[in-house]
């Protein structure tokens, strides 16, 4: 394989030349020859990315130069060099893949247990890890391990390009603007020229190119599921029949890039299409950049579209495909499309910031700069009437030109959803999940500039757009400042949201945030002067003055709870079931008779079942029949009334009716053969007055003492008036306004008052308004928040053993499933 190197184009100008580079470079083609094969180490079931795949490079390179005689040879030399070390950061011995898989080398981000979790198999996770790093361990393996005399300037001891090369090679698997950021294109190494963006540029397109029936890239991995396709998949379902991809074309004499072959697989081919797409960016980009140098020596003219001569077999795709219109996706996805007010892009951007903030708290325990003092994370607001700005600041982990590219100005795209973060060593799971973050900024301001610094740069990123207009203005500063994100917004627009009132955005966030340890600051600046505003964001344990706390029972739940819960009902006799007198049903005699014997006598199913009849005397008739002739509804006639004597009815199921009716008539039945004319002389109601029975079943607990618990179903938290909801409910500190708790089974006499509730676990994740739940997780959390309220009140209540055990007996059978909320 050495011989086919030196038998390359590049390599055979070198030796033309009679080039001093060549002897170095021989050491380095055989250095290459022996280590690229342990690739396999880790990559043995990815397809070929040994010399051979850099022979292939080597080719390509040259075919793309220009005049290649216009180069200097450090140039054409440095072509070779990356062309063999550029994929030198897939190896692993075998003690770094034990370190690995371990959790004590973490590779970029990535953690191995984490990657493993995803995919299940050990080799796959290990070359998920290694895969998006292998250009930046290119580079390290280049400056630490490699010799430096190999990189010398020929005739000089001291002069190298051992840097350059390294950066060069990592350059390959990282966004192309790393390339104008961190590469030159107008140095000089001795006397030679060297323009590292150029190389750089050849480089990427080369490795690009390299796909065929043996070989799958890199590249075209990031679109190819490691679960769904093999290599051998990848074999049996594509073939690229021409090895030569560059030509010239007759008509334009301008170089194209084409692909022959055929596709027999539709999920594959669509993958294929997507690979195209990025080479085709890569190919905009790569001219653009050449077309910007100084010498036309360096120019790319090549045609920025692939031709595409691939024959799908079995299947046909047209040249439809989805588009997305910029205004109307925007429009529909801001202000009260979404969100319902557009008050709410101020949480979003908050809320963003407290992401920021908590995942720079995990960063900052391992970085040098934070060992001796502590990082401190803040959120602020600043309303700047002089310049007509508000801005929303933080001191977070900022985002690199990667994350604003992929995450943060791709609409839908969530970097916290990402694989980029989920497989990262960190236990704090964000609040944002949907990618539609930047648009919150459109329902506050029609301008918004984005300043931000990534915390492991220095370099700020600083980004400007219009709502209107999906082109971003882009730009770098290489003035040192602390890590973070600054979002600024027109003042007028922002604060016409809140009717231009500061004290409304104020109340705002303290009715939207509790208090998560980070705080938030408010300040307005006018006539020069700073003045900070009060923001009273509450601790969740203060709001609720007398309250318990169920986070012992609850995982990743705080809640704590406003409740009566001194006089549940253990009754024992029919009395003690709602305080009414209670009669029983007569069937010889067709009466009812006040009786107070067991209720366990009623015990049917685990349920007992009654009447319960309103009484309406004489005296209360004339100003029931009045409330009744205006409302024309029975029961809003007796509320009206307010006070009212009420009895229950006994007796044997069977014999209760549907009453969905009104009794009216004396003769009828209320049960039985006991009727309207015996009810109203037994118990002087009304003559004109009619009936209207309540059939109450209610669940019933029944153990060995005589007692029995009764209980309720579907309870919720209300105040004075049946519309008043008094539960808040939480996630990572930031208000669900819409999220109702239903407390599915509560024992009688507990009377539920209030509660807040702050769900930190992970699993819990609001709808894409983030003003609520799924009906699944809705009814996840008030099974579990029901079952803590029973756990507290038996752990924590003054109870007989008797009474314990029979709540016990409630827990065991209406709460006797667990789930993810709930601790073990």
């Amino acid at each position: 394989m050495i011989e086919k190197v030196q038998e390359s184009h590049l390599y055979m100008w070198l030796k033309e030349k009679d080039s001093k580079f060549l002897s170095k470079l021989d050491e380095v083609i055989e250095y290459a020859n022996t280590i690229l094969p342990h690739i396999n180490n880790v990559f043995a079931s990815y397809t070929v990315h040994g010399v051979r795949h850099s022979i292939n490079v080597m080719e390509y390179m040259y075919a793309l130069v220009v005049d290649v005689n216009k180069l200097s040879e450090l140039e054409v030399a440095l072509l070779i060099y990356s062309a063999l070390l550029h994929d030198i950061g897939m190896i692993a011995n075998a003690d770094e893949i034990k370190e690995i898989k371990a959790d004590h080398t973490i590779l970029g981000e990535r953690k191995y247990s984490k990657v493993l979790e995803k995919y299940g198999d050990e080799m796959i996770a290990l070359q998920e890890c290694i895969r998006p790093v292998h250009g930046k361990r290119a580079r390290d393996y280049i400056e630490k391990k490699m010799d430096e005399r190999l990189f010398l300037i020929p005739e000089s001891t001291n002069i190298s390009f051992k840097s350059e090369l390294a950066q060069i090679c990592m350059s390959h698997n990282e966004d192309f603007e790393w390339i104008k950021k961190n590469l030159h294109n107008d140095e000089k190494k001795g006397h030679f020229e060297l323009n590292a963006q150029y190389i750089s540029v050849l480089l990427r397109i080369s490795d690009y190119l390299d796909i065929d029936e043996q070989r799958a890239p890199l590249y075209l991995y990031k679109y190819l599921n490691p679960k769904e396709f093999s290599d051998l998949e990848w074999k049996q379902h594509f073939v690229i029949e021409n090895y030569d991809k560059i030509r010239r074309n007759p008509k334009t004499n301008e170089l194209e890039i084409f692909f022959q072959g055929t596709s027999k697989d539709p999920s594959v081919h669509r993958k294929l299409l997507k690979y195209f797409d990025a080479i085709n960016g890569e190919l905009k980009n790569a001219v653009d950049l050449c077309e910007s140098f100084v010498d036309e020596k360096y120019l790319l003219p090549l045609k920025t579209n692939v031709v595409n001569q691939i024959q799908s077999k079995g299947f046909s795709f047209s040249d439809l495909r989805l588009s997305l219109d910029y205004n109307a996706v925007t429009n529909l996805l801001m202000g009260e499309h979404i969100y319902g007010d557009r008050k709410y892009g101020l949480r979003e951007l908050i809320q963003n910031s407290i992401d920021a903030c908590k995942t720079m708290e995990e960063s900052a325990i391992k970085m040098e700069k934070f060992r001796y003092q502590k990082y401190q994370p803040y959120i602020s607001v600043i309303l700047d009437k002089d310049r007509k700005k508000v801005m929303v600041m933080d001191n977070g982990s900022g985002m690199s030109i990667d994350i604003l590219k992929k995450y943060f100005l791709n609409v839908g795209v969530s970097y916290y959803a990402s694989d980029d973060y989920r497989l990262q060593d960190r236990e704090y799971s964000p609040i944002g999940h949907y990618g539609i973050g930047f648009l919150a900024c459109f329902m506050l301001s029609d301008k918004v500039e984005v300043n931000t610094v990534y915390y492991n740069e220095q370099k700020m990123n600083r980004i400007s757009f219009e709502r209107n207009s999906e082109y971003i203005c882009l730009t770098y500063e290489d003035t040192v400042r602390q890590q973070g994100t600054e979002i600024i917004l027109d003042y007028d627009q922002c604060l016409s949201v809140f009717n231009n009132n500061i004290e409304r955005l104020v109340s705002f966030i303290e009715n939207n945030f509790l208090d998560c340890g980070i705080p938030i600051k408010i300040s307005t600046m006018e006539k020069g002067v700073s003045m900070p505003l009060e923001c009273n964001i509450k601790r969740i344990e203060t709001i609720i003055a007398e309250n318990i706390c169920l986070s012992e029972y609850l995982s990743g739940i705080e809640a704590f709870i406003d409740c009566s819960y001194k006089q549940i009902n253990f009754a024992k006799h029919l009395s003690d079931i709602n305080g009414y007198e209670s009669y029983c049903y007569n069937e010889e005699e067709y009466s009812v008779d006040e009786e107070n014997i067991s209720i366990k006598n009623f015990v049917k199913d685990g349920k007992i079942t009654f009447l319960k009849i309103p009484i309406i005397t004489e005296d209360e008739e004339s100003e029931f029949l009045k409330a009744y002739d205006v409302l024309e509804d029975y029961q809003e006639a007796l509320d009206k009334m307010g006070n009212y004597e009420t009895i229950n009815i006994w007796g044997d199921e069977d014999e209760f009716e549907d009453y969905d009716f009104i009794i009216e008539e004396s003769s009828e039945s209320i049960i039985g053969g006991y009727t309207l004319g015996g009810f109203r002389n037994q118990f002087h109601h009304g003559s004109l007055t009619p009936v209207k029975p309540e059939i109450v079943k209610k669940g019933v607990i029944t153990g060995e003492s005589n007692a029995v618990l009764p209980y309720n179903e579907e309870n919720t938290f209300k105040g004075r008036f049946s519309w008043e909801n008094t539960d808040t409910c939480y996630v990572k500190s930031v208000l669900l306004s819409g999220l109702r708790i239903k407390i599915p089974y509560l024992v009688d006499g507990v009377i539920l008052k209030g509660a807040v509730i702050n769900v930190l676990n992970q699993e819990f994740v609001p709808n894409v308004s983030r003003n609520n739940v799924s009906v699944v997780q809705q009814k996840k959390l008030s099974y579990a928040i029901g079952k803590a309220i029973h756990l507290w009140i038996r752990d924590h209540a003054e109870l007989s053993i008797e009474q314990k055990a029979l709540l016990d007996v409630f827990i065991d059978t209406k709460y006797k499933e667990t789930n993810s909320y709930l601790r073990l």
